[in-house]
Parts: structure tokens; sequence; C-alpha cells
């Protein structure tokens, strides 16, 4: 089996789809250290809102996509 850490979630879109359709809603942002590939708490909003800034609009990957990625890490 084949673990990857929160860097390579990050790469793969998947931080920023879990925060924009699961997290951000209630209020919550998944964080992580880019030096060390670790999420070590969820951050809490303070008014209950977390966006991210109108320029951060990527296109999800597709399965195919995410697929593809994890086969070259």
């Amino acid at each position: 089996m084949k673990t990857i850490n929160w860097n390579q979630m990050s790469e793969l879109g998947l931080i920023e789809r879990i925060n924009r359709e699961v997290l951000h809603p209630p209020g919550l942002a998944m964080s992580r250290d880019v030096g060390t590939g670790v999420s070590e708490k969820v951050l809490v909003s303070d008014d209950g809102v977390f966006e991210y800034a109108p320029e951060i609009n990527n296109k999800p990957l597709s399965k195919e996509q995410i697929s593809e990625k994890l086969n070259k890490l």
C-alpha cells in the first residue's frame, strides 16, 4: 500500500476540493505545513466564513487525472 502526505494531496487538488466542498461551508479550513507535508490542525473561522481568493479557481482534476498522478508518485 502506498501512502502520500498532505503536500501530495495538495498537488492532486484534493485539499482545495475538500476545503471548498466540505470544510468551508461550515467555516472550517484544513491547513498544512508546506515544509513537512503535515496537517496538524483545522482552522475555525471567527465569522463562520472561509473562502479562497477569487484568483484561486482551479478546475478539479478528474478521477483519471488523479489516478495518473498517483501512479507517478
